[in-house]
């Protein structure tokens, strides 16, 4: 309670401490007025002008020459809220012959007030131009035409000519008063607004992303051959040997065992001689072959021989017979060594094949003599995320001994009420919110990347919702399963509307309201009919125009002005 006394107690104070009984900047009465009309009841022209960097308001009389003419120009810096405090101001005055007249003022008589002087000798359109150079901002303000009229009376019907009803609800504030509390200002802009209706969502592992690993019977857990068990944190593959479970046996099958072994044993000898009896064979094979491929070749020089002494005339019909005929008998000997080596060497593989079927499995344990160790295969990859059992522990048939989980493509849960199904899309845009990475917001169908999977056609019965389910690429592993998430499903969208932010919207006896700035000095307080918020903006359906400038910051104080206008309003004492 105390805090809003304050509030209304000092602007109060200040306005009568450094404003009171003092008036808008006058000038003497026009020796050939003939209207009886002292000028200074005339209302000064004010203009308000923005560039990207400052914002611009002017006071002055109206002009009449050669007549002193005092000019009060302030400026605000637009980013900070905050006067000029030192620099310079060029004043540049051009009329339509080209003539100037300048003005320059080193520094300001107070925080953010410039105050030239001038007495015009002829009467004259002049176009004014300003230069600031400051250490807080440099610009250069366009400010536009300046009439000086030839009597005051030709300045009152100029002023009457341009005089309208002032609209309703207006609140004076000194800028004096705006600097100390920073007033800022934004432009209602046409806008594309989308609403969002926040439900409740979690970051899960997709439908087949995980997977338990576990013995199909009870029996002893070892490590895989050569290799450890996994621990947690490591990466798995698909079909990637994890453990072995030695399941237990009883004495009767242990015998027979070790007679299926004594068997094998005396197979594997027997297959041993014969691929010792194969490969003497096979090396008598390869040495036929070698003679037929030499007895061929001496053969095709013979024959070559043969045809070069015919050409000559030399050699009879019968030699160049007997030499083609042993040319086709060398090749006929030579495939058929070939085709003896093919034979053979077929028949070795099958050997191979035959004992490897034979040989004691490579998950054998010599220590035990155990022959039948069960491996356990990962169903997928990814990473082990638990481990329930060490090595050598009994396990139970199907007792979970690993978990995996992949998260390369996580899912987003949510649940909307069916209350709100009527206002969801058939493809809804959303963003999430994450409480792990506060002030980021993760637009999944767009830069995140991420798809629609599924909108549920099942209502839960217990909470009365439906799951909305989004897929999201998470190789980075930013997204962890069992996140918490505040999921903005897309249900109307607002193209080319006008908007304003969120910060210019204040609530007066439960309506909402915004202050436009009229004039550098006089706000309007206005009734608004709002619409879509989305990111900080919301839809103005009634109330603000586009370009118009609203209060973003200071709103409050200015409302609280409203109350009492008087203690606000005071003329400034320059």
């Amino acid at each position: 309670m105390k805090y809003f006394i304050q509030l209304l107690i000092i602007p109060t104070v200040i306005a009568f401490a450094m404003f009171a009984g003092c008036g808008k900047p006058s000038q003497a009465q026009d020796a050939h007025d003939h209207s009886g009309v002292d000028h200074a009841e005339l209302d000064p022209i004010s203009i308000t002008l923005f560039t990207d960097k400052v914002q611009l308001f002017m006071e002055y009389p109206h002009l009449v020459k050669g007549e002193s003419a005092k000019f009060l120009a302030h400026l605000t810096v637009m980013e900070t809220g905050e006067p000029i405090r030192s620099g310079s101001l060029h004043f540049k005055l051009t009329d339509l012959t080209g003539g100037t007249q300048k003005v320059v003022l080193e520094s300001p008589k107070r925080d953010g007030l410039f105050i030239p002087e001038w007495t015009f000798d002829t009467t004259a359109t002049f176009t004014l131009e300003l230069l600031l150079i400051s250490p807080q901002v440099d610009d250069r303000i366009s400010v536009g035409e300046l009439v000086v009229h030839a009597t005051v009376h030709d300045a009152e019907h100029a002023a009457e000519a341009s005089a309208g009803d002032d609209p309703p609800n207006l609140v004076p504030f000194l800028l004096e008063q705006q600097w100390k509390i920073g007033t800022l200002y934004e432009k209602a802009s046409k806008r594309t607004l989308v609403h969002r209706l926040p439900i409740p969502g979690q970051i899960v592992a997709p439908q087949g992303a995980s997977a338990a690993v576990s013995p199909p019977v009870a029996g002893r857990l070892l490590p895989p051959p050569d290799r450890r068990l996994p621990q947690v944190g490591d990466h798995v593959e698909a079909g990637q040997v994890l453990a072995m479970v030695e399941p237990p046996l009883p004495v009767t099958e242990v015998v027979q065992l070790s007679a299926n072994r004594a068997q094998v044993q005396s197979l594997e000898t027997e297959l041993s001689l014969r691929e010792l009896d194969l490969d003497t064979r096979a090396l008598e094979v390869e040495r036929s072959l070698i003679q037929s491929e030499a007895r061929r070749d001496y053969a095709r020089r013979a024959l070559e021989r043969s045809n070069q002494l015919r050409e000559k005339g030399v050699g009879t019909e019968q030699q160049h017979d007997e030499a083609a005929q042993n040319v086709r008998l060398a090749d006929a000997e030579h495939e058929g060594a070939k085709a003896m080596k093919r034979s053979y060497e077929g028949a070795r593989e099958r050997l191979a094949k035959l004992r490897s079927k034979t040989l004691v499995g490579e998950h054998d344990t010599p220590a035990t003599g155990s022959v039948y160790q069960m491996p356990l295969e990962a169903p997928i990859a990814g990473r082990i995320v638990s481990v329930h059992h060490i090595q050598g522990e009994h396990l139970d048939a199907h007792q979970e001994l690993f978990r995996i989980v992949n998260t390369d493509h996580v899912w987003v849960e949510a649940s909307i009420s069916e209350f709100d199904l009527p206002e969801l899309l058939e493809s809804p845009g959303a963003t999430m919110e994450l409480s792990s990475y506060p002030g980021r917001r993760f637009d999944i169908l767009g830069s995140a990347g991420g798809r629609l999977v599924n909108i549920g056609t099942v209502i839960e019965p217990e909470t009365r919702t439906v799951p909305v389910v989004f897929e999201l690429p998470n190789a980075s592993g930013l997204f962890r399963v069992g996140m918490f998430a505040d999921v903005y499903l897309q249900t109307r969208v607002a193209t080319e509307a006008v908007a304003i932010p969120e910060d210019a919207v204040l609530m007066d006896n439960g309506r909402p309201i915004c202050f436009v700035l009229v004039d550098g000095e006089t706000f309007q307080k206005r009734d608004l009919e709002l619409g879509v918020r989305d990111n900080g903006f919301v839809e103005v359906k009634g109330g603000v125009a586009n370009d118009e400038r609203v209060v973003t910051k200071g709103a409050y104080l200015i409302k609280l002005a409203a109350l009492s206008p008087e203690s606000f309003s005071a003329g400034h004492a320059h």
